[in-house]
């Protein structure tokens, strides 16, 4: 995290940042690498919630929301501060989300014929959408925002059976 400067003797170049700068720039470390870890576990639950889903496990499910939910803040962290930088991630988080999503959508049709498939998994590629939405919120707002989501989500999520099978 050295910035270079032209120091003033001979055109020579220099990497040490003045002390008052450290801890700015340390907080700004510290505050990336927690909101990707909240990212993370905030995904992870979701995955766990959804690895559970009809009876058997599916540890790829819980692998793959802890990452969407990491990947999302990354790129949004990224971007940095400027606003339309930001729009722009977040556009495209959504658009790549939509085409991961699709392929947990559609599957094999009836005994594995590939010719029609099948449109099944909406749930789950909600919730897939969702890991991502969470990463991002995650990064660019307040992180009680993101919790009070989650909370929602994992109600929304958790099957009740009232005795009605529809």
């Amino acid at each position: 995290m050295a910035a270079l400067a032209l120091a003033p003797n001979h055109g020579m170049f220099q990497t040490e940042l003045p002390m008052s700068m450290i801890p700015g720039a340390i907080n700004a470390d510290v505050d990336a690498i927690l909101r990707m870890g909240l990212a993370v576990l905030c995904g992870l639950a979701v995955g766990l919630n959804r690895a559970h889903h009809g009876g058997t496990m599916h540890p790829n499910r819980l692998r793959v929301h802890g990452l969407v939910a990491l990947s999302a803040c990354l790129m949004v962290l990224a971007a940095g501060h400027d606003p339309d930088a930001r729009s722009r991630t977040i556009q495209g988080v959504a658009t790549g989300v939509g085409f991961l999503g699709a392929g947990e959508i559609m599957g094999p049709g009836r005994g594995g014929d590939l010719s029609t498939p099948e449109v099944r998994g909406l749930t789950s590629a909600a919730s897939i959408w969702f890991s991502a939405a969470l990463g991002v919120t995650v990064a660019a707002s307040t992180p009680v925002l993101a919790g009070v989501a989650l909370v929602l989500a994992l109600i929304t999520l958790t099957k009740r059976n009232n005795g009605n099978h529809a």
